[in-house]
């Protein structure tokens, strides 16, 4: 199945999954919110879990290549695992029925530890990530 990025669609997607993480979080840490507007650090903390932080990502491509893409850099700057300062990454592919949550300290050791190819992708393939395959991921 051919995918076309357009940027507006992929945020909504986005948007959906930090919506769907919020309200599972909300079960159990009530005082769990989306931090508002554009913030490339993180998107949701956790006062209960003094202040920690996720990051949320949903790619749909995930189902169809085997990988995971990290994104590193968007329109020739730093970006996505290379700017965050989140404590965890949230990682959903399957239409949102599969999560894999991962320590971002224990992510950037893999992508330092392996070889992963960079390859440019997301919207107009004007970024920049790590193709990891999800098996390893999902070991983190």
């Amino acid at each position: 199945m051919k995918y076309d990025s357009d940027f507006n669609k992929d945020l909504n997607f986005g948007k959906e999954a930090e919506a769907l993480t919020l309200k599972t979080l909300k079960q159990k840490y009530p005082k769990a919110y989306i931090k508002k507007g554009y913030h490339k650090a993180y998107d949701i903390v956790v006062p209960e879990l003094d202040n920690q932080t996720i990051e949320v990502k949903y790619d749909r491509q995930t189902d169809y290549t085997g990988n995971i893409f990290i994104e590193c850099e968007s329109r020739g700057h730093k970006s996505g695992i290379e700017t965050t300062t989140s404590n965890w990454y949230f990682y959903y592919y399957n239409n949102l029925n599969k999560l894999v949550r991962v320590e971002t300290d224990s992510l950037k050791k893999l992508i330092k530890e392996n070889n992963f190819r960079k390859v440019n992708g997301g919207d107009s393939q004007t970024s920049k990530g790590y193709l990891i395959p999800v098996k390893l991921f999902e070991e983190k």
